[in-house]
């Protein structure tokens, strides 16, 4: 009786090493090769976002904006959205921003138009111009379009 025990404790560990490292392949493998060229937005060059009826939502932190857009998945969930103690602003009209960085589906951008311009905050990967050139997985910054 106790052998049949350690012998399933065993495997029982050995299923969760060999799950484990399964997982970890299997990340590997979608992470594209680093010597791969990425088209990558200039960061010297500036890209319009938002207009009048689909508003940029701005946050100081990544954390605010993706617990806001957890939150309010879809358009009218966000326009209908009290943002009063959600560390995010709402901006009505166009800006131009530059893009700074990108971690997982925020962008770090500094506004350089505008009242805010120079201010620097975090938008959504879904408020850029072509979202779907995005991945917000494996792309370090949002890839220029081949159109």
């Amino acid at each position: 009786m106790t052998f049949g025990r350690i012998a399933a404790a065993i495997a029982f560990v050995a299923a969760v090493y060999v799950s484990g490292r399964l997982g970890v392949e299997m990340a590997r493998n979608r992470i594209p090769e680093r010597e791969a060229p990425v088209s990558a937005i200039d960061t010297s060059t500036t890209i319009s976002v938002g207009n009048s009826r689909d508003p940029v939502y701005l946050a100081r932190t990544p954390e605010s904006l993706r617990s806001f857009f957890a939150a309010h998945p879809t358009t009218e969930g966000r326009s209908r959205a009290d943002l009063s103690g959600l560390g995010i602003r709402r901006l009505q009209d166009a800006m131009e921003v530059k893009v700074l960085r990108s971690e997982a589906d925020a962008i770090e951008v500094v506004a350089s138009s505008g009242a805010i311009a120079g201010a620097v905050y975090w938008i959504h990967y879904s408020q850029l111009p072509n979202p779907s050139d995005f991945d917000p997985i494996i792309s370090p910054l949002p890839v220029e379009s081949t159109r």
